[in-house]
């Protein structure tokens, strides 16, 4: 790899999730094609390095856009950790953090201010939809889309149970109720044709999950949807820069939480729609109420106090060139693991993902084949060679122990759903996983499925 520039025939970079899936496939051959990459600014360093032709995308460059060998851990601590907390940002992220948060204080620029509008423009930008509304939380984000897509007190909403409480909650927030469908057992997420044996008159939308970054089928919950005049909000909040996030659905809900691809020093999220009117209710709903622009009227009967603060989206707009990079980092480590992770799927000991173009690599699930209790074998014996994993979800939305358990989920089934939840763990991968950290988890798990079989 050179640094010769783009010839005239350079393919298109947008920076989403199919185009990322092409360049870990080029780089993993050892060549990277002529790029031309869109003015997003959300992919602006991967640009560059593409721009550059870099080896720096490689991990094994001298100066390699990989995290490089972390310290070693304390007596008693994992060699290698799910997600530590202290690499949820890189050095040079943090330091933009600060600049960008001093910045804001000095301007007294706290709670509102113009980084809200930029950040939210930006965002639109990158995912190719013309409205977001950027909020204080993922949830929010969840609470504002249903009630603005009519969402109401008494209603249903079709959604999975295998999903963080949030997408329930922001449910129960509106006052409707949840009724669980099962899964597709490959992507783990909404069976669409489930999906319409549990529409009846009472339900008012569907609400897919795109689960651990894998798309859901939103083609198949749109016609479903469609068929039945329901709305459809995508929980998209594991998804950031994936094809298709918004393009068959009413809204679509991002989260920045710190421990998501693109994460910020708290919690934010934002909801995305090609709808004019949709935004404005959305709008309204996020602050208060409140007609857009102007200043303390209300045009609507209530709405919540749920906008980003402009502190947050300052440090937002300073940290968003690198989010096709942290999600190009992910994808190529995760390729690496199916990689050299293919001979124990091939032997039927594990079940992996496949290395699709719809998914963002916010996890990584492996499956035990041999069920519930080799998958606990599995995990004792990767902790005990010190790889910490992690079964991210390890309670259903129906088992959950909550005083409206029995009357809402006491008859539900689920049984693709439940046998994946026992049988489902994930390997570390995060934005600051260094290759070497990936070869000691890659290795444990052979000599742990290994001793387990035997």
């Amino acid at each position: 790899m050179t640094g010769r520039p783009p010839s005239p025939a350079a393919q298109p970079f947008t920076g989403d999730s199919r185009s990322i899936h092409r360049l870990v496939l080029d780089v993993r051959r050892g060549e990277i094609p002529a790029y031309a990459s869109t003015p997003a600014v959300a992919h602006r360093t991967l640009a560059g390095l593409l721009d550059e032709r870099s080896t720096r995308l490689l991990p094994s460059a001298a100066d390699s856009v990989f995290a490089p060998e972390a310290r070693p851990a304390g007596q008693g601590r994992p060699t290698v950790p799910f997600l530590p907390r202290t690499r949820l940002l890189t050095p040079e992220e943090r330091r933009t953090a600060v600049e960008c948060f001093a910045r804001a204080l000095a301007a007294g620029e706290l709670t509102s201010g113009p980084a809200v509008a930029e950040f939210e423009q930006a965002l639109a930008e990158f995912l190719g939809l013309p409205h977001a509304v950027a909020t204080s939380s993922g949830t929010d984000a969840l609470v504002i889309a249903l009630r603005a897509v009519g969402v109401g007190p008494d209603d249903e909403v079709i959604m999975p149970a295998n999903s963080f409480a949030a997408t329930e909650n922001a449910v129960f927030a509106c006052g409707a109720v949840p009724v669980l469908v099962d899964v597709d057992p490959e992507r783990h997420t909404l069976d669409p044709a489930l999906v319409e044996a549990a529409v009846t008159p009472r339900t008012r939308a569907v609400l897919p999950v795109h689960l651990h970054g894998r798309l859901a089928d939103a083609a198949g919950v749109h016609r479903v949807a469609r068929d039945h005049g329901l709305r459809v909000v995508e929980d998209a909040c594991q998804a950031i820069g994936v094809t298709g996030v918004g393009r068959h659905s009413d809204a679509a809900v991002l989260s920045f939480n710190p421990y998501k691809n693109f994460g910020l020093t708290g919690k934010a999220g934002a909801v995305l729609t090609r709808d004019g009117e949709l935004h404005a209710r959305m709008e309204q709903l996020a602050y208060h109420g409140f007609a857009p622009g102007e200043k303390n009227v209300k045009t609507d009967v209530w709405g919540l106090n749920a906008k980003i603060d402009n502190s947050t989206a300052t440090v937002a707009l300073g940290l968003l060139p690198g989010l096709t990079l942290n999600n190009y980092r992910r994808a190529f480590l995760a390729h690496r693991y199916l990689d050299a992770l293919a001979g124990l799927d091939a032997a039927g000991e594990l079940v992996l993902p496949a290395f699709t173009d719809d998914h963002a690599w916010h996890l990584f699930p492996v499956r035990a084949a041999a069920g519930e209790a080799a998958r606990d074998a599995l995990r004792a014996r990767l902790h005990a060679a010190g790889v910490e994993t992690d079964v991210y979800y390890p309670v259903l939305t129906h088992h959950q122990r909550t005083p409206l358990r029995e009357k809402l989920f006491g008859g539900v089934s689920l049984p693709r759903t439940e046998e994946l939840n026992t049988t489902v763990f994930h390997l570390p991968l995060h934005n600051g996983l260094s290759a070497t950290e990936q070869d000691r988890v890659i290795e444990a798990l052979h000599a742990a499925v290994h001793a387990t079989a035997h």
